[in-house]
């Protein structure tokens, strides 16, 4: 039977007490897991490389997400300089084309044209929403400017979202 020792708080302790607290042993096997964990997250990288067709774009939700708010936050400014006066100067004019252009950026970048993406959706209308854009931004260019075509790029932000809830 062993003896139990009785605490005595006057017996020294080591002025490091965390020193034993990581063995070899603990080392090793966090250094493991660690190992393991980074190959898996950089493993699913690359195995969906080797999966996936060469022209099929993996969208991150969030990427998606982001992108179709900052083409929301390009609308609604739209619309602001719309509002601003009954008439558009040039130099309102000139915003709009570039507002316009950075939304036409950013559909190319959610797979516009012959690319395939994992969300059917986008891929389903993004050539159409293409379209309008490049429409809205020839008429926005023209002499003297029409911007019926921004109300119904508007338009086509509302049909595919009308079904979402935020």
């Amino acid at each position: 039977m062993r003896k139990m020792k009785k605490y005595n708080p006057s017996t020294t302790t080591s002025a490091t007490p965390t020193r034993y607290f990581f063995t070899d042993w603990k080392i090793t096997r966090l250094g493991i897991i660690s190992c393991i964990t980074a190959g898996l997250l950089i493993g699913c990288a690359q195995i969906r490389k080797a999966t996936y067709p060469d022209d099929f774009v993996y969208l991150e939700q969030n990427q998606v997400t982001n992108k179709m708010v900052l083409m929301s936050s390009y609308m609604r400014r739209i619309d602001e300089i719309l509002a601003e006066d009954t008439t558009v100067s040039s130099a309102q004019q000139e915003q709009i084309i570039k507002i316009l252009s950075s939304i036409d950026a950013t559909v190319d970048s959610l797979g516009a044209g012959n690319i395939r993406t994992n969300h059917l959706l986008i891929d389903e209308h993004i050539d159409e929403f293409k379209t309008e854009v490049s429409v809205a931004l020839r008429d926005a260019r023209s002499d003297p400017p029409n911007y019926f075509a921004l109300g119904r790029l508007s338009g086509g932000c509302v049909a595919c979202h009308k079904y979402r809830k935020y």
